[in-house]
């Protein structure tokens, strides 16, 4: 099944998403090294510490989904 405008999106996103790139790199592994010793020595699985940073380095790369979600609705509004 297909469904009208959504090509026009999709290409549009993978093209924009594709330009960022994202590495581990020496310091942030270490970041994440140091979080993980911080966290084991409290006996706690992903610290609060540890999840800002993982958002954090998510929100450099990963598309924004709800503007995303809100074009593809605003299409379907638009097809009616």
């Amino acid at each position: 099944m297909e469904i009208m405008g959504i090509k026009n999106i999709h290409p549009t996103a993978s093209k924009a998403s594709s330009k960022k790139g994202w590495k581990l790199t020496d310091s942030l592994r270490e970041k994440i090294t140091a979080l993980a010793r911080e966290d084991a020595a409290q006996n706690v699985y992903m610290g609060n510490q540890f999840l800002a940073l993982r958002k954090s380095e998510v929100a450099k790369v990963a598309p924004d989904r709800a503007a995303l979600m809100g074009k593809v609705s605003q299409r379907m509004a638009d097809m009616k």
